[in-house]
């Protein structure tokens, strides 16, 4: 293979001429191309220096997809695009929920063909990238579903995987909708309790009255209703991690005993006196400036500092903008898996009018929007046109306030919804809850 190709390409097809025809295409693209005939031969050639794989579905001696679990089984970071005829495109979609990165149908031309092959060895690229950043010697643990490439997210990533073997507290801080537990739910994942209990509590979902009960558990007789004894949060996470969401919503009685029980490690159930200890990692997450909280004597700075041991702040989508395309692949590809479509890719004039989008909802909101669109529209590209209106006429001019900005799209939404908190709420990807009080705070009847 010359040192100058774009990348090693592995095709499969049993057809001679077909055959030919791409390889061609594939050599004066400037890609190296080794060719075989059918499933058996391509398993001799795969080796480490293939990138990509190109294989046939109906093949004699092995098939398409038998050849993809084989592929994906020996060589994992080789991508694989399937092609098929039109009377098989459900084994064309089965390969894909396999592993495969997309496949094609035989009526292709060269141009659709090129564009897939870049957008696979790119996407091989990224994880590459990624894998290579999360590595340490011959660890190669790697942060499920982590998408991003800009500089605050790789800095992210590398304090992730620096926490993870370590028992401190992690206080991940972000809007709504950035993927804080996606975070928590990576450093559980790459630490020593990977094997124990993930629990996880939204402090914004359990009324005050029942919070205590629900983290600490409760004796019978604590409180009327309470006819037997029940456990709390932290007796189910015994050995695990407890993700404690929302934590700036406690109220300054639980607060108390959430104190306590970091420093102790021991756990008092409401309507006991004695004290339980607890083998538990404690990572929390919040929307709210806590240290703002703290200051207007809201949140209690002991146990503001107690949790913000290791912090990790999440930035806004509107300020990772050149990772848009990433997560624009990543999720419509599970979006069309898990609704049984083929693959969209996305046209340039998508990806461009969603970098001038505010994303108050940030990547909730994204994927709600891919969603509709994907549901919605039967054509074969996502285009900008098929967007609602309230993105496609965004402006994100470099004078414009990003408060303001967030402001004028909440209005468009609830505008567009008539006013229905629920649907607007909905539609940006965050809560009602939150979006009452991004309301609250710019004014907004």
């Amino acid at each position: 293979m010359g040192s100058r190709t774009l990348g090693h390409i592995l095709l499969v097809e049993d057809d001679q001429g077909a055959r030919q025809a791409i390889a061609l295409w594939l050599e004066q693209a400037g890609y190296s191309v080794t060719s075989v005939s059918d499933g058996r031969e391509a398993l001799d050639a795969v080796d480490a220096s293939v990138h990509l794989v190109i294989s046939d579905l109906w093949m004699p001696r092995m098939d398409g997809l038998a050849l993809l679990e084989e592929v994906r089984r020996r060589e994992p970071t080789a991508e694989f695009v399937m092609i098929t005829g039109n009377a098989t495109i459900p084994s064309a979609v089965q390969a894909v929920k396999l592993g495969a990165f997309d496949y094609l149908l035989k009526t292709f031309a060269p141009p659709d063909l090129l564009d897939v092959v870049q957008r696979a060895l790119e996407h091989r690229r990224a994880k590459r990238e990624m894998n290579e950043l999360l590595s340490e010697g011959d660890d190669t643990r790697k942060i499920e579903n982590f998408i991003g490439r800009s500089p605050k997210m790789l800095e992210i990533a590398r304090t992730i995987e620096r926490v993870a073997a370590f028992k401190s507290t992690v206080l991940v801080e972000g809007e709504s909708g950035t993927g804080k537990e996606l975070v928590v739910r990576a450093i559980h994942q790459l630490s020593p309790r990977s094997d124990k209990p993930f629990i996880a509590i939204n402090c914004a979902a359990v009324p005050n009255s029942l919070m205590e009960s629900e983290l600490f558990g409760h004796e019978r007789g604590a409180f009327t209703g309470a006819n037997e004894r029940t456990s709390g949060y932290f007796e189910a996470a015994s050995s695990g991690t407890l993700f404690i969401d929302e934590v700036g919503e406690l109220e300054a009685g639980v607060q108390a005993k959430l104190l306590r029980v970091l420093e102790s490690g021991m756990v008092t159930a409401v309507g006991s006196t004695r004290e339980r200890p607890i083998d538990v990692r404690v990572l929390a997450a919040t929307n709210a400036d806590l240290a703002s909280l703290v200051e207007s004597k809201r949140f209690r700075a002991d146990l503001f500092y107690r949790l913000n041991v290791v912090r990790i702040k999440l930035p806004p989508l509107r300020e990772r903008l050149a990772d848009i395309s990433l997560l624009v692949e990543s999720l419509t590809r599970r979006l069309c898996t898990e609704h049984g479509l083929p693959f969209k890719p996305a046209s340039p004039d998508f990806i461009a009018a969603l970098q001038q989008y505010a994303w108050p909802g940030n990547i909730r909101e994204l994927r709600n929007v891919l969603e509709s669109v994907l549901v919605l529209e039967q054509k074969p590209e996502l285009a900008a046109q098929d967007l609602p209106e309230y993105i496609r006429y965004a402006q994100r001019e470099g004078n414009l306030d990003l408060e303001e900005a967030e402001r004028q799209t909440i209005e468009k939404t609830l505008r567009a919804h008539a006013g229905d908190r629920a649907e607007a709420a909905n539609q940006l990807g965050i809560s009602v809850r939150t979006l009452y009080r991004k309301m609250a705070k710019y004014g907004l009847d």
